[in-house]
């Protein structure tokens, strides 16, 4: 059964029905997709499962996954067709028994592809990609029998996740109209309402997974120029390591930024605490900078109104728009301080970095904050490059998350830091890149500490994007 054909023939049972119908959204649609009308039909369902089936020619993988319930006979009949073992995620996690939320008999670590039937915004997909990659299965691909075109497939390839799909919905309207089952008014009315309900960025979840991406694939997805800057310096010195150098005087900071600046990708400063700053301490920095490939990152933490904070930036002794890369900034004040740094007209090939949560003990940036704080960076991606968090912030792979609070021992101190492992960091805090300080500069050798930090945060990474 050709394509043209199997469309007919969702068409003829009512799978693809026009008029007026109310979505789970509440939304009134000029069109429905039933496809769980497709098991009724074995020849229909065959040629499906077949259909399906062949998407999964070029990919290697070693069990499939439906999307509960809908995708679950689909998922079956591919496994049949392709002679390939299935795993089932459960819709709810059972609380009897092994409370087991994917069933079936899987070695962690092995390659599964999920298998749903429509895609919209995509979030079915995810949740089930969750619940696998929590017990260790490694997803990059997903199939499905139709793509509707509303943002769905776009926002999975963000997160490094490749949805393969049989049509596309303009084309089973394209079919449609061409056979004369719907009318011109049908096809436009049809068409227009996928343009106009189009979803850009999914609901912020923090139990959402955001699959880490190499970073040279991730530069294609990054927003900014910094960003993509930022990304090139860590690829090509294999470092994701930025230097927190919070001393006492621009004399130590010179130095420790040269006895490090060949192993880190960022320096972040707090030039406020220097009292032997002078106009010279920048120079001196900017060339060290050009010298050893790394950004420069004042972590000024802009939280006031949005007059103040643009006169904060533009005027006084450090003269932040001649060299800082990249700055911080809360959002306590919501998006006026991102608005007035963006009037300021000084913010070319600069970036800023939200404060979405602190890695104090007795943090008051809470779940809502962060939810918040993750909404305003992905409403100004011209201008943000990602946050500061403990946990994951956003699915979007564009924005990058910087993970403080990073030391080898991952202990704390008494003024109620906390502290993660390089590997905690990139396994559970979602880092791009982790912001080391004392553990550098207190040590006796810090060139030698920054080397271990190094390795140690690259391995951890290397060792994330290999699972």
């Amino acid at each position: 059964m050709n394509n043209r054909n199997l469309i007919l023939r969702l068409y003829d049972i009512n799978a693809v029905q026009f008029g007026q119908f109310q979505l789970r959204t509440g939304i009134m649609s000029p069109f429905y997709l039933d496809f769980r009308k497709i098991v009724s039909y074995p020849n229909l369902m065959r040629a499906v499962c077949a259909k399906l089936s062949h998407l999964l020619e070029d990919i290697a993988f070693d069990y499939i996954c439906g999307v509960p319930y809908a995708a679950l006979s689909f998922a079956t009949g591919v496994a049949i067709t392709h002679d390939a073992p299935m795993v089932v995620k459960r819709k709810d996690r059972k609380e009897h028994g092994t409370k087991k939320l994917v069933e079936g008999d899987f070695t962690a670590g092995a390659s599964c592809v999920v298998v749903e039937d429509i895609v919209t915004s995509g979030i079915s997909i995810l949740e089930t990609i969750e619940a696998l990659e929590t017990e260790g299965l490694v997803v990059q691909h997903a199939i499905a029998i139709v793509d509707r075109k509303q943002g769905g497939t776009d926002i999975l390839a963000r997160m490094g996740y490749t949805v393969h799909t049989l049509f596309t919905i303009q084309e089973i309207f394209d079919v449609l109209l061409e056979a004369g089952k719907i009318d011109r008014a049908a096809y436009d009315d049809s068409l227009n309402f996928v343009k106009q309900h189009v979803t850009t960025d999914l609901p912020v979840k923090k139990d959402l997974p955001r699959k880490t991406i190499p970073y040279p694939q991730r530069i294609e997805l990054c927003h900014l120029p910094v960003s993509k800057r930022l990304l090139q310096i860590a690829e090509t010195k294999q470092s994701n390591l930025i230097l927190s150098a919070d001393v006492d005087t621009a004399q130590e900071l010179l130095k420790l930024a040269g006895d490090v600046g060949q192993h880190i990708c960022m320096l972040k400063t707090h030039v406020d605490i220097l009292p032997d700053f002078t106009p010279d301490t920048i120079v001196q920095l900017k060339q060290l900078a050009q010298k050893h490939n790394f950004l420069l990152f004042e972590d000024r933490k802009f939280a006031d109104i949005g007059n103040t904070v643009q006169k904060q930036f533009t005027s006084g002794i450090f003269n932040l728009p001649d060299w800082a890369d990249v700055m911080t900034v809360h959002v306590i004040a919501g998006a006026s301080s991102i608005t007035a740094l963006k009037e300021s007209g000084l913010m070319h090939n600069k970036g800023l970095i939200i404060i979405a949560q602190m890695s104090t003990s007795d943090t008051l940036t809470d779940e809502n904050y962060l939810q918040k704080a993750a909404k305003i960076g992905e409403a100004n991606k011209d201008i943000i490059m990602g946050y500061v968090a403990q946990q994951p912030v956003s699915t979007d792979a564009g924005l990058l998350q910087f993970v403080p609070g990073v030391h080898l021992a991952a202990k704390g101190d008494t003024m109620g830091q906390t502290y993660n492992s390089p590997r905690t960091a990139f396994t559970q805090r979602g880092a791009d890149f982790i912001i080391v300080g004392r553990g550098i500069y207190h040590d006796a050798q810090p060139r030698q500490a920054a080397i271990r930090y190094k390795e140690a945060a690259w391995q951890a990474y290397l060792q994330k994007i290999a699972q």
